[in-house]
């Protein structure tokens, strides 16, 4: 069955609203936006706020970056938001690129080359699923050594949040067929989707899974007037899975998807004033609600 997920960054005088009307709307899960400079809040409290204003949908970070943030911390902190909302958390991880970069160089964190950022995701998805599962963690790696560190916070979860990837390298797949449950393809667009869900399929297969679930993020705004399709003709739109028309245009658009094979979708709606990844509150909950009767209806598994 296809999931949908809603990418929100409202500010919290916002939030309550939208995340009980993602729920009442069934939703499968709202993710928060995790950045130093482009989001209101703080991504983990914001999920806890999140947790405490609804009763069944999953929710997670957008993306969240090992880069910064030390594994123990984060390994504590994700099963602290799993306990307080009662098995309900998606840990949803990523190298970081031009943004990270950016913000890195402003609040003054290193950004590390590819592989050396890859190693690091790597060394702590190890470091955190140990955590997690194991009374007692030891690793001696290139970036990160414990030495006898307790399991002191338990996931409700067995086993620990379902883990999604997200990225298209090759060492971001064998990661995933590594470590991951979910992969998340991002919202920037691929010149050849299937070749890449091959790949997928490849490298998930070499460590025997074979029902990783295929997730990617589409940038969306609906056209209430319903007008078929509108472009401004900039280049984040030709690089970016952006969609923007009536709800005939996003439902085919994301039926393509469906056809290629994935089955979750991120929709981050944008806004149509000039600010348009500053979503506001009323033009969120009116595109969820065309989406939610007008969209989700018409697809076909």
């Amino acid at each position: 069955m296809t999931k949908f997920c809603l990418e929100i960054g409202v500010p919290l005088e916002s939030l309550k609203n939208v995340v009980t009307r993602a729920e009442d709307l069934e939703f499968d899960g709202v993710f928060y936006g995790d950045s130093l400079g482009s989001y209101q809040l703080e991504c983990w409290t914001a999920l806890t706020i999140i947790s405490s204003y609804t009763k069944s949908i999953r929710l997670g970070p957008a993306v969240t970056f090992p880069l910064i943030r030390h594994p123990s911390v984060l390994a504590r902190t994700a099963a602290t938001v799993d306990q307080f909302s009662n098995g309900r958390l998606e840990f949803r991880v990523g190298l970081g690129g031009r943004t990270m970069k950016s913000d890195s160089e402003k609040y003054g964190f290193n950004f590390r080359t590819y592989n050396k950022r890859l190693k690091i995701l790597d060394e702590s998805l190890q470091i955190i699923k140990s955590l997690w599962i194991n009374d007692e963690t030891n690793f001696n790696g290139e970036h990160f050594k414990l030495n006898g560190a307790q399991q002191e916070v338990v996931p409700v979860q067995k086993d620990g949040p379902p883990i999604t990837i997200s990225g298209k390298s090759e060492g971001i797949l064998e990661l995933l067929g590594k470590h991951g449950d979910v992969w998340e393809a991002g919202g920037n667009t691929d010149t050849n989707y299937p070749l890449l869900i091959e790949k997928v399929n490849q490298s998930c297969a070499k460590y025997n899974k074979l029902n990783v679930e295929k997730s990617i993020e589409l940038f969306v705004s609906i056209d209430t007037k319903g007008n078929e399709s509108t472009s401004s003709g900039d280049s984040f739109e030709e690089n970016w899975n952006v969609f923007k028309g009536n709800s005939e245009f996003i439902c085919d658009k994301i039926q393509g998807f469906v056809n290629l094979g994935f089955n979750r979708f991120t929709i981050y709606f944008l806004s149509n004033k000039e600010k348009r990844f500053k979503q506001d509150e009323e033009s969120l909950v009116k595109q969820m609600e065309i989406f939610k009767d007008y969209v989700m209806p018409n697809l076909k598994e």
